[in-house]
């Protein structure tokens, strides 16, 4: 009997992955993001086998590929949208190109392109969207004042990316969070049992990378996420 409980409740999560990736994937807007951001190992197969699998469970991907060149970056994005992922889910990190691109519909930065960057480029409505990365109220504060249009702000929770860092805890993320106007994205040893917590501190979303790109059913991985994130509305 506790076999057939177990397979059944396999059955169930399977099922209910299914209906949230149906059901997300005609939602337009979103009250609390998720971003997917490419793990930076430059294995573009590995990468657009996940990406496909599971990007209906996202709201955006991040190509984060610092060994890369722009040209490869590039044809990264033009192999995701092969995969049928919109362009408007697509973030480039690291462009400092504003103008609108068949390819993407966003561009995320760290310190050394928001501290360099034109106000009067980043303050004209027709542009792409932009985020930053920060890792202090007083970076926050900055980017928000030059006009990114939202922050990722971490590592709240330990994590593999950063695994000689301290995170930098909850209290923390909530301090940035209350003190600027524009969502901050939380990013660090994110999981589906913490995301009512970092919602909780004020974050308006999550961003993920090995939670995703190193778990063995990642499709299983991201619709948990999701749902997590609906379950804390």
């Amino acid at each position: 009997m506790a076999f057939f409980v177990v397979l059944y409740q396999l059955k169930e999560r399977k099922r209910r992955a299914i209906r949230t990736a149906i059901f997300h994937e005609h939602v337009t807007t979103q009250s609390f993001e998720l971003h997917l951001v490419s793990p930076g190992k430059g294995d573009m197969d590995s990468f657009l086998d996940t990406a496909k699998k599971v990007w209906r469970w996202v709201d955006y991907i991040h190509i984060r590929e610092k060994k890369q060149t722009l040209e490869q970056q590039m044809y990264w994005a033009q192999s995701l949208k092969t995969q049928d992922v919109p362009s408007n889910r697509i973030v480039m990190n690291g462009l400092d190109q504003l103008d609108q691109h068949a390819l993407f519909g966003g561009v995320h930065w760290g310190q050394a392109i928001i501290r360099g960057s034109d106000l009067a480029e980043l303050n004209r409505l027709n542009r792409l969207r932009v985020g930053i990365s920060v890792h202090s109220l007083e970076e926050a504060k900055v980017a928000e004042e030059r006009g990114a249009d939202y922050l990722f702000y971490g590592h709240v929770y330990e994590s593999n990316s950063k695994p000689n860092c301290k995170p930098r805890g909850l209290i923390a993320l909530a301090e940035v969070c209350s003190n600027v106007s524009i969502p901050v994205i939380a990013i660090g040893g994110i999981r589906p049992e913490n995301i009512a917590a970092i919602r909780t501190a004020g974050a308006r979303g999550a961003a993920v990378i090995s939670m995703i790109w190193t778990n063995e059913e990642p499709k299983l991985a991201a619709a948990s996420l999701r749902r997590a994130i609906e379950d804390s509305e």
